[in-house]
């Protein structure tokens, strides 16, 4: 494994042997099966209840759009290359699927993922903090948001391609910028500093401000308990973010200003980088009561139409179940009044009926059970 080939131009190369790259393959197959299906099942339960969303769920979706273009093209290039399923010098790779591509893909998705998580922070500190202008977070508004987010990511992933920065290979799959190059050319150190100036320090501060304004501001006992729940796995999210990206940013800025870094430092810091996209919804998962019920009644309306109506959630009172006397009113006065109240086939307290019709479906349709008992004081699925 510690194979090293001196190149002319002094630059030595690392080397892994068969079993190392086949670790790393292994590693890049089973973090993309996890991130595609995991952020997979969460694009499918926001687009299935999309118009019971709140705005901040447009968010959450972006992310997990995000997260899951990460998996599909952060790790499949990196497959093929190791296990050689192409062969070498192989057309798609040569031709079409280039370390420019790759590298622009990964980057693109990835700002966008950090962006993302920084506009959540930033509704977050909103709704916690400034309740008087929480009328602002509307869909509208939400929109501009997720397209400045792509505008700003396309921008910085893009220049590199426009002849600002480049990419350049760097090993098992791993495509990134020429950090190197900034030693050697002013425009991209000034392209080097840039993007990490406006895409990893601006993103770390806003989200540290963010949340210690929020855990400083909520104070009442109900509004702690709800804004700490949603803060909390919006912290989480954040933090693992950020611990995932952060070796790879410190080893690039190191390589940016010319230090030595060992290159398979720096190319485990990239593979570690990549693991951030399959988190996100096992955070969801474990710390979201509100995803959990969610994804527990999408479930519920993906099986069967006869499981659905064999077995209802909640037993509800059916024709015969509710017994009258009949003789009992003969001869007797009945107030037109009290019609209204006897309904066949309902309870007799509408409160009640009201209670055990709730997770029924509509028109045919299954409906979020969870849904519809969501309070306007709700933040969103998080």
């Amino acid at each position: 494994m510690d194979i090293y080939n001196v190149l002319p131009s002094n630059v030595t190369v690392y080397r892994v042997s068969n079993g190392g790259e086949t670790a790393i393959g292994v590693y890049l197959v089973i973090l993309g099966w996890l991130s595609w299906i995991g952020n997979g099942v969460v694009i499918l339960l926001l687009t299935k209840q999309r118009k019971s969303l709140e705005p901040q769920d447009f968010l959450t979706l972006n992310l997990a759009v995000s997260d899951a273009s990460i998996a599909i093209f952060g790790y499949s290039r990196g497959i093929l290359e190791v296990f050689d399923v192409l062969r070498d010098q192989s057309y798609l790779i040569k031709t079409f699927w280039t370390c420019k591509v790759d590298g622009f893909l990964i980057l693109l998705f990835g700002l966008i993922s950090i962006n993302t998580l920084t506009a959540i922070s930033v509704i977050r500190y909103i709704k916690g903090c400034q309740p008087q202008h929480a009328h602002h977070v509307n869909k509208r508004n939400i929109c501009l948001v997720i397209t400045a987010v792509w505008l700003c990511s396309l921008f910085w992933a893009g220049a590199p391609l426009l002849g600002w920065g480049s990419y350049r290979a760097r090993g098992y799959g791993t495509c990134e910028i020429d950090w190197k190059q900034a030693l050697y050319s002013v425009p991209v150190k000034l392209y080097v500093m840039s993007i990490f100036f406006f895409n990893f320090f601006v993103p770390l501060f806003v989200i540290v401000f963010t949340y210690v304004s929020i855990i400083r501001t909520v104070n009442s006992a109900r509004q702690r308990k709800i804004e700490r729940s949603i803060t909390r796995v919006s912290l989480i999210l954040c933090a693992a973010f950020l611990l995932a990206w952060s070796p790879y940013a410190v080893i690039s800025m190191w390589s940016a200003w010319g230090y030595q870094i060992p290159q398979l430092n720096s190319i485990l810091a990239s593979l570690f980088a990549k693991s951030a996209s399959f988190y996100n919804p096992f955070i969801y998962i474990g710390m979201s009561s509100k995803f959990r019920k969610d994804l527990q009644a999408l479930f519920y309306c993906l099986r069967p139409t006869s499981a659905h109506r064999h077995t209802p959630p909640v037993p509800l009172a059916r024709p015969g179940d509710v017994q009258l006397d009949v003789d009992g009113f003969e001869d007797e006065p009945v107030d037109p009044n009290a019609s209204e109240n006897i309904q066949e086939g309902k309870a007799e307290s509408p409160t009640e009926s009201e209670r055990q019709d709730r997770p029924l479906p509509e028109s045919g349709k299954c409906v979020s059970p969870h849904g519809l008992m969501r309070k306007p004081s709700d933040s969103g699925r998080l």
